[in-house]
């Protein structure tokens, strides 16, 4: 029993530091925008939310898909970059005969997205610490010889882990996504934003692109958790030690 819970602990430990890993990955690929553009319809999206803009944001149903590709790339880089960037992002827009160039977001946008800038820096010394807890059980495992479970066995713990996932994106992505915020953003600070008032959430279809990317982000770590423990169970790291034993 106790090295099926240190097995278990140990599992998920792995699992919560390939988050971290698999979100630079995503972010290095624009959390696959340009594909959940098409995928999601966010192009029928923007055609009818963006003329509808209460905030003087004309045109931005006329953008290409290469455009908002940019501005979406320009805010993943910003949150990355302690919120740097934020207020100059714009697309051009033509009104009247003439070309001019309108900021995409509003202040109170600008606000919560530096507030995500926030939560990001201070996330990296916990990942930090998991990391550590992380190698120190690993050296547990190897003065104690303790066996890691077979392929099967970890197979079944992650189809566990996806069903509990998918139990959770059962309450639905939107009520999910704003019990999240509540907990996590000062209350003074807006982080709901009506279509028609903001083309930060109409242009990523919020919060309906979330449960796409968390579903990627989580088949990524999950991947990438089996590999380090495949990794963990040769004979360069663990070994397969016929003798290990029970914790």
């Amino acid at each position: 029993m106790k090295s099926k819970l240190l097995w278990g602990g140990f599992l998920l430990l792995t699992f919560l530091i390939t988050l971290p890993i698999t979100w630079g990955v995503l972010a290095k690929v624009n959390f696959l925008y340009p594909a959940l553009h098409d995928a999601i319809g966010i192009d029928k999206h923007i055609a009818r939310y963006a003329p509808k803009n209460r905030k003087n944001k004309l045109g931005f149903e006329n953008t290409s898909k290469e455009e908002r590709s940019r501005l979406f790339l320009g805010i993943v880089d910003a949150i990355h970059a302690h919120g740097e960037g934020l207020s100059s992002l714009s697309y051009m827009s033509k009104q009247n005969g003439t070309t001019q160039s309108i900021p995409l977001l509003t202040d109170p946008e600008v606000v919560h997205l530096k507030d995500v800038a926030v939560l990001l820096d201070k996330l990296k010394p916990v990942v930090l610490l998991l990391i550590i807890c992380w190698l120190l059980i690993i050296v547990l495992f190897k003065i104690r010889k303790v066996a890691l479970p077979t392929t099967s066995q970890f197979l079944i713990s992650a189809l566990i882990m996806i069903l509990l996932i998918g139990l959770v994106m059962l309450l639905g992505p939107e009520k999910i996504f704003n019990q999240l915020h509540i907990w996590v953003f000062p209350d003074n600070h807006q982080w709901f934003f009506y279509y028609e008032d903001s083309l930060m959430s109409t242009m990523m279809k919020a919060p309906v692109i979330f449960a796409y990317i968390v579903a990627i982000w989580v088949c990524l770590s999950i991947i990438l958790t089996s590999l380090i423990l495949k990794l963990l169970k040769s004979k360069i790291l663990l070994g397969e030690n016929k003798k290990a034993h029970a914790v």
